[in-house]
C-alpha cells in the first residue's frame, strides 16, 4: 500500500473550502462591534469644537445653540464609518510614534483652549523642524483623495479650517497638514502659512462664534438656514431636537466657507 505522501505526489488532493460549519452572520456580528458604543446619547456642549466647525452642521448657528442647551445626539455612523474612525486614531498613534523615534516630536495630543469665544480641541503634534516649532495636524484618506491633494497641492477645506483656528489660538504663523495614504502609507506634507485672506477669514469665524454664543446667552434661538430635507440637516446629530425646537427668533447666517484661491500675501495674526 502506498503511503499518503506518495499518493499526494502522484495525484494532488483537491483542497476545496467546504461548508464544514456555518459562518453566516459572522461579518455582520463583527461590524456591529464597530458601532456598539455609538448609539444615541445625551450631551451638552460647553464650547465650539474646531473639528466640527469645519463640516456640515458645524456651520449652522442653530446646531450650536441646541448643542449648548444639551440634547440627545444621534450617531449616524455605520460600521464602515466606525471602522474608518478607529483606523484613523490608530494611524495617528503610529505616525506620532514615528515622529518621536525620528527625534522631531516636541508634543502630541495637547489641549487647545480659547475662552472668547469658548473653543476646545486637541492638537495632534508640535514638531521641531530646522530649529522652528511647527504645529501639525495628521489626516488619513483613501488613495483617490490623497492623489487629488498630492496633484493639486491643496488641503481639504475642512482640514484647513480646523488648522487655522488652532493657529490663531496658539499664535502660530506656520503649520503643516500631514496626510497619509491609507492604501500604502505614503505621506504628503502641505505647508500652511498665514496670509491676509486666512487672517480675515479666521477673525470673521471667531466673530461668528461669538455671535452664536451670545444668541444662546440671550435665549434667542436662530432660525433654520437649511431645508429639513437638506443633506446637512439629514446628517445632523440634533435633527430631531431641531425639528421640535420651533421656528426661531433671530437670523444668523451659516459660517462662510473658506476660499483657498484667495491666499496671496503672507502676514501674521
Amino acid at each position: 500500500m502506498k503511503n499518503l505522501l506518495t499518493q499526494v505526489m502522484e495525484k494532488p488532493v483537491d483542497l476545496k473550502v467546504t461548508d464544514a460549519f456555518s459562518t453566516e452572520g459572522l461579518i455582520e456580528a463583527i461590524q456591529k462591534g464597530y458601532i456598539a458604543n455609538r448609539g444615541p446619547r445625551h450631551q451638552q456642549k460647553k464650547s465650539f469644537a474646531p473639528s466640527t466647525i469645519a463640516y456640515g452642521h458645524g456651520e449652522c448657528a442653530r446646531y450650536w445653540y441646541l448643542a449648548f442647551d444639551g440634547g440627545t445626539f444621534e450617531d449616524n455612523a455605520d460600521a464602515f464609518a466606525g471602522a474608518n474612525m478607529t483606523n484613523g486614531t490608530l494611524s495617528h498613534n503610529r505616525i506620532q510614534a514615528a515622529m518621536a523615534d525620528a527625534g522631531i516630536l516636541k508634543e502630541a495630543e495637547f489641549k487647545i483652549i480659547s475662552n472668547d469665544p469658548p473653543i476646545f480641541g486637541y492638537g495632534d503634534v508640535i514638531l521641531d523642524w530646522e530649529g522652528e516649532e511647527l504645529l501639525g495636524e495628521i489626516k488619513t484618506m483613501m488613495n483617490e483623495g490623497f492623489e487629488y491633494r498630492k496633484n493639486n497641492r491643496k488641503p481639504k477645506p475642512g482640514h484647513l479650517i480646523q488648522l487655522l483656528i488652532y493657529m490663531k489660538i496658539l499664535q502660530k504663523r506656520k503649520a503643516v497638514l500631514i496626510y497619509e495614504n491609507k492604501n500604502n502609507h505614503e505621506l504628503l506634507i502641505l505647508p500652511v502659512e498665514i496670509n491676509d485672506y486666512y487672517k480675515q477669514w479666521v477673525n470673521n469665524a471667531f466673530d461668528w462664534m461669538r455671535s452664536v454664543r451670545q444668541a444662546w446667552v440671550d435665549r434667542t434661538l436662530p432660525e433654520k438656514n437649511y431645508r429639513s430635507n437638506s443633506k446637512i440637516c439629514k446628517s445632523c446629530p440634533l435633527a430631531k431636537t431641531c425639528a421640535d425646537a420651533g421656528k426661531g427668533d433671530v437670523v444668523i447666517n451659516r459660517l462662510e466657507p473658506i476660499d483657498e484661491k484667495l491666499s496671496m500675501v503672507w502676514c501674521q495674526f
